[in-house]
């Protein structure tokens, strides 16, 4: 799901990118405009950005400081990684409860954006929503699964959950960039 919604994501940013360029030409050249294309981006970012977080977890892309991670025993490096793990789940459980209250407030007195579109806030903040439910659930699980690894193979739950090293990071790239060589046509929308 989170690739699902990371490819519709990236879509969504091309759509709006192409409607800004047009609204700028227009408005430049022929005195036209499509009204409220800033207003859509913004709801694009704020329901694009919280799909991201849970892509971003799937692929181990957030930020983490791991400056002592090579030089502590790979025991530590497994509970770290699990109180990581717990925290942001936390976190994203936090998130997408607060999520709720804004929906549920919108829904409740139906308020509307305070712009040329009026748009009910509903529509957009449950996009919003949905990512923040995605990336809870996503953080969540994975944090159960990192704690029953804890207790029986801390070498898996290392290398599943915990920060990429350098030599995966240049994998990584290394595997994107042959695979855009060998598909040229596809390689924009796989990576």
């Amino acid at each position: 799901m989170a690739r699902a919604g990371a490819i519709a994501s990236g879509w969504a940013l091309m759509l709006i990118s192409l409607a800004t360029c047009v609204e700028v030409i227009g408005r430049k050249y022929f005195s036209f405009s499509f009204k409220g294309i800033d207003e859509i981006g913004g709801y694009v970012l704020a329901g694009t950005s919280a799909i991201g977080f849970s892509y971003a977890l799937m692929t181990r892309a957030h930020m983490r400081i791991t400056l002592l991670f090579p030089y502590i025993p790979s025991s530590a490096r497994a509970f770290l990684n699990v109180v990581a793990l717990v925290t942001l789940a936390g976190l994203a459980i936090f998130c997408a409860v607060r999520g709720y209250a804004e929906v549920d407030a919108s829904l409740t007195s139906m308020r509307h954006a305070n712009t040329p579109l009026q748009t009910p806030m509903w529509i957009p903040q449950s996009i919003w929503w949905a990512g923040l439910v995605l990336f809870a659930v996503a953080t969540t699980l994975q944090a159960i699964h990192a704690f029953g690894l804890l207790w029986r193979d801390q070498g898996t739950l290392n290398r599943l959950y915990g920060p990429q090293t350098l030599e995966e990071e240049i994998a990584t790239e290394v595997a994107l960039a042959e695979q855009r060589e060998t598909r040229p046509d596809e390689g924009a929308v796989r990576t």
